[in-house]
């Protein structure tokens, strides 16, 4: 099973957006492209990423957003941080950008990118280009285009995308595992079985592209039932209410979702 599947998220009208369902990063040019659209439906003139990442404002809030990420790590184990290189991360000390700042203002961020490998950086090959964590995407979306910084805002904090995400995935693989615990399933081979039961759940819950994640899947409401449904199931089996295969599908034929939060 892939642990960090690629989640194609449909941003409203402005077009789709992949992000990585554990990791959180998602691709830079495709944020460029969706914000640059739209600013052409404007008038207005495009923005490259180059003008974008020269900007002192982008690399302040860079790290920033890598002191949060230190401090909430700090207050989860419970240990001393230490320094990484002349950075302070305690306490976001912009001055640090100094020797990457040119005559002219701009930073120098091919230097610079280096150091926030966990939220920004250049790939080559197949899978290319510049990749950025959530936060930072959505950073360069408000530098590109208000509307749809407000967009990508409704769909991954109000809808709660990514968390239910995590939940499913989460659930699903556990729920795995309990088909394996059902009486007519012990010692079996049931590989066949957690495929024939991902095409039931897909359709139970209205998704019908079975190949990777398409757009409906990923409005909310579809991670809030897919996860709740799988917990439902699990514990079904846990207590003994579901003892066979057969008996596990005609529950879920059975099942009434609610669609609401």
């Amino acid at each position: 099973m892939i642990t960090n599947q690629m989640m194609t998220v449909q941003i409203g009208s402005f077009g789709t957006l992949e992000i990585g369902h554990l990791d959180k990063i998602g691709n830079v040019a495709k944020v460029i492209d969706i914000g640059n659209m739209n600013r052409l439906a404007k008038g207005l003139e495009p923005i490259l990423l180059d003008r974008i990442l020269e900007k002192q404002d982008i690399w302040e809030f860079i790290i920033a957003r890598n002191n949060q990420i230190l401090r909430e790590s700090k207050s989860r184990y419970s240990r001393e941080i230490k320094k990484l290189d002349n950075f302070d991360v305690l306490q976001s000390d912009y001055s640090e950008l100094l020797p990457y700042k040119t005559s002219s203002g701009h930073i120098r961020y091919g230097e610079l990118m280096t150091r926030f490998p966990n939220l920004i950086k250049s790939k080559r090959g197949k899978n290319g280009g510049t990749w950025a964590e959530i936060y930072i995407l959505l950073k360069i979306a408000s530098m590109l285009d208000k509307d749809l910084e407000v967009e990508i805002y409704r769909i991954f904090i109000n809808h709660k995308l990514l968390f239910w995400r995590d939940v499913g995935g989460d659930n699903f693989k556990e729920f795995n595992a309990m088909i394996d615990t059902l009486p007519d399933r012990i010692g079996k081979n049931n590989i066949k079985l957690y495929i024939e039961m991902a095409q039931i759940l897909r359709e139970k819950l209205n998704i019908e592209n079975t190949k990777g994640y398409n757009e409906k899947e990923h409005f909310s409401i579809i991670q809030v039932n897919r996860a709740k449904l799988l917990d439902r199931l699990t514990s079904m089996i846990e207590v003994g209410l579901i003892t066979s295969y057969s008996k596990l599908k005609e529950i879920i034929l059975k099942i009434k979702l609610h669609h609401q939060i």
